[in-house]
């Protein structure tokens, strides 16, 4: 099996190449049907381009590995280093060796189930015909449509004034979704009361507590804290050595600190019950690949200051930003691969 550095100049590979694609570009240029990054047996990286002229009738996914044969080789020198392609030729083949091992997440917060009760005048103007126990049944049934391997919610699944009907409308949705095969792990929130906690634990969703909890067989392990303001732990628990090898997400519900946005500026200094991340980061045995936290009512995508583990605000699935402009409720599509984790936004 040729590798990287066995690749030719100007001439085609004695044999086939195998390699996991790590990103993929349609339509790069002119002329070129797709660009792929990737990397061969050993990790090297190097580049495969796919010719319109050759009609490759070929899916490529991210994670996915394959075995290319009859490709042409290109080295080119630049000050970097050598970049090596391998190009598509008339006589190219793919045979798929194994599927990705992507894992797809329908990431959530502040759902606010019951907000409607609140007093008129606790509510902004646009919020008050917010009906949330609709929104939040639509949410999971979205998650059921992308038939996701799971919903992670970060906490106010409700609002503080819920009735009986606010939580039997949360219990048929969480049942129907787990029904379908798909696990509803959350963590509390501060709005989040003895009656909906209760109803939550009632259910067959999956309370996140500093436990690991690996979804399913994917390469995803979640761990949750419950807290409340200065209560977070400042020591992480220990984690299996076969949980090392996955993608750590932590779910919290409050403000974490020290948060920084793209130009290095501290987030979120007003809040009272901002909590120092920094010492539970620095205990754990194990990377935390990304910090989720609810609770701040404007989805955002910071990081942690001088440890560079990103950061997703959820922000809210319903209008209930104190800063109308803010008001855009949306749910994450989070998407785990061997190559790191994708966030995409999707507005409710």
């Amino acid at each position: 099996m040729i590798t990287r550095d066995e690749v030719p100049h100007d001439r085609r590979l004695s044999g086939s190449i195998t390699v996991t694609v790590d990103e993929v570009r349609t339509n790069p240029k002119p002329r070129r049907d797709a660009e792929l990054s990737v990397h061969d047996e050993d990790g090297a990286e190097l580049t495969v381009v796919i010719w319109e002229t050759h009609e490759i009738n070929q899916s490529w996914d991210e994670g996915a590995t394959y075995d290319l044969t009859g490709a042409r080789g290109k080295r080119y020198s630049t000050q970097s280093g050598t970049t090596v392609e391998v190009q598509s030729t008339k006589d190219f083949s793919v045979e798929q060796v194994s599927a990705n091992n992507a894992t797809r997440l329908l990431v959530l917060g502040d759902t606010h189930v019951g907000y409607r009760h609140r007093s008129p005048s606790d509510k902004s103007v646009w919020a008050k015909s917010v009906n949330a126990s609709e929104v939040f049944i639509r949410c999971l049934e979205r998650a059921r449509e992308l038939d996701v391997d799971a919903v992670v919610h970060a906490g106010d699944v409700f609002d503080h004034g819920n009735t009986q009907g606010d939580r039997n409308a949360v219990r048929q949705a969480i049942s129907r979704t787990v029904g379908a095969g798909i696990p509803f792990y959350y963590v509390f929130g501060n709005h989040d009361n003895e009656k909906g906690r209760k109803l939550l634990t009632s259910t067959a969703g999956i309370h996140l507590t500093e436990a690991t909890s690996p979804v399913g067989n994917s390469s995803v392990n979640l761990r949750g804290v419950d807290h409340s303001g200065q209560s977070f732990p400042t020591t992480a628990p220990d984690i299996s050595i076969n949980a090392l090898f996955r993608k750590n997400v932590l779910i919290i519900h409050e403000s974490p600190h020290p948060i920084v946005d793209c130009s290095g500026s501290l987030l979120y200094q007003n809040d009272s019950n901002r909590v120092d991340i920094c010492p539970y980061i620095e205990s754990a045995d194990f990377d935390i690949d990304l910090l989720v936290t609810g609770h701040l009512h404007v989805a955002d995508q910071p990081r942690v200051r001088n440890h560079d583990i990103p950061v997703l605000v959820t922000g809210p699935t319903v209008p209930i930003s104190s800063y109308e402009k803010a008001s855009n409720p949306s749910t994450w599509l989070l998407t785990a691969t061997n190559s790191g984790i994708n966030l995409e936004r999707q507005p409710v």
